[in-house]
């Protein structure tokens, strides 16, 4: 389940360290070191899932490059105890698929980072059941006029500053699994102020992993089980103890229940195990619709639970007059306007969706193909139900040449992805994508 991480420490050179060294090892590249000469060469580091770098608007173009930036940040520190760099690291929800993870860094990068005028060199390292990020921030404010680094900013080393970036991450981490549907949550507080009669248990760390790999174990790992034990006691006493209540009394989760049922989701059966998504999809409905509102503050007016022929739905009222109809796995357009077009890819963007499966005339299909393509959304091979015209590759060609796709809608091939484990078919399988429909 997911768990809260979030380390901030510093870069110093009292330490021996450097930021061209930290940013070549966290990207896994090949960096030199202007100052002392030295190249830092980590390309075979290979848990590197994404990196890149977000910076302010009003940065230079050359500050996006990672080796001239973290040379620059070297080079403005002159003191031999410089403090050179400031580096992030926060754990990933395993609930979440990588491309929500990229999602939810962009997010926390701009509200709490870029927009503060820092520049942010994000790099997701995708280790098996511990998925995480480095974020890797300079310390110094921009300097538009000599088109470098400018003074220190001291604010940035607050403690109220850290308190706002451990709680804004806790948030952001909540919002994108209730975007998800998962029921787990986490909360940047301590046991203790959380009000939980559990024991903290202590942080790992590589040395003990490694430890691991080679057949020993460590005293760490051994305290950890046996506080994970002794909770896990601790909570079947509570279990116990609740068990022996009066009939009449119910869980806080059992009213959750109650009251999606009360809002028309009469049809969900909490004993049918393929009915589970849309219980969670119930019981997270107050919280959905002010996300959506958040999201689409630029689109849309309003946001309406309704029930409709083929469902219940979140009603999306664009200000323009159109209407997007999220059904979870679908979305569904009213009348196929640009306006309707343009929400619903970014909608499917921010669920995490790996592709589409259009259906509809396809004149609007067309439409939403060329939009979900030149918009970076998704590549052509990622959607199905539509094969495009030549006209629609001809434009692609042209507006996005990097693409390489050839003047033939043969070369759209059909979206396919390893079997899931457990699947009895053998070799690749096609994918039941989300609907896109008009």
């Amino acid at each position: 389940m997911a768990i809260y991480h979030l380390s901030v420490k510093l870069i110093t050179r009292t330490t021996g360290r450097s930021a061209t060294a930290a940013a070549a090892y966290r990207a896994g590249e090949k960096i030199h070191d202007n100052r002392t000469g030295q190249t830092f060469d980590y390309t075979r580091k290979k848990e590197v899932s994404d990196r890149r770098i977000f910076a302010p608007p009003n940065a230079p173009q050359w500050m996006k490059d990672r080796e001239q930036l973290w040379n620059a940040v070297e080079q403005s520190e002159t003191r031999k105890d410089a403090q050179v760099a400031r580096e992030i690291e926060v754990a990933l929800p395993i609930e979440l698929s990588p491309s929500q993870h990229i999602i939810l860094l962009e997010r926390f990068v701009h509200t709490q980072l870029t927009s503060k005028g820092m520049i942010a060199d994000v790099c997701i390292h995708n280790k098996k059941g511990n998925p995480h990020a480095h974020i890797l921030l300079t310390t110094r404010e921009i300097n538009v006029t000599n088109d470098g680094f400018g003074k220190k900013n001291r604010e940035w080393n607050s403690k109220e500053q850290l308190e706002e970036w451990r709680e804004q991450w806790a948030k952001h981490c909540n919002r994108r699994l209730s975007i998800a549907s998962s029921k787990n949550r986490i909360d940047h507080r301590s046991l203790q102020d959380q009000g939980l009669d559990q024991i903290p248990t202590v942080h790992v760390g590589a040395n003990c992993n490694a430890m691991d790999k080679r057949g020993f174990t460590s005293k760490r790992k051994e305290l950890n089980t046996l506080i994970k034990e002794k909770n896990m006691s601790n909570e079947k006493s509570k279990q116990l103890i609740a068990s022996l209540k009066l009939e009449g009394e119910t869980s806080p989760i059992q009213q959750e229940i109650v009251q999606a049922k009360k809002s028309k989701h009469l049809f969900l059966n909490p004993t049918d195990t393929k009915n589970n998504r849309k219980y969670r999809e119930a019981i997270f409905a107050r919280t959905y619709i002010p996300i959506l509102l958040e999201i689409f503050a630029d689109h849309c007016k309003g946001v309406d639970e309704v029930e409709t022929e083929i469902g219940i739905c979140f009603q999306i009222n664009l200000i323009g007059g159109g209407k997007i109809y999220d059904y979870g796995s679908q979305i569904k357009i009213a009348s196929g306007t640009d306006e309707e077009i343009k929400v619903a890819i970014k909608l499917a963007v921010e669920k995490g969706w790996q592709g589409l499966h259009l259906t509809g005339s396809d004149e609007v299909k067309s439409q939403i193909f060329l939009q979900a393509v030149l918009s970076g959304a998704f590549r052509p091979e990622q959607i199905t139900g539509y094969k495009p015209s030549k006209s629609d590759l001809e434009v692609i060609r042209d507006c996005k040449p990097i693409l390489n796709i050839a003047n033939d809608s043969n070369v759209i091939k059909s979206y396919v992805v390893e079997k899931a484990e457990g699947s009895s078919t053998d070799g690749a399988e096609q994918v039941h994508l989300p609907r896109l429909k008009i």
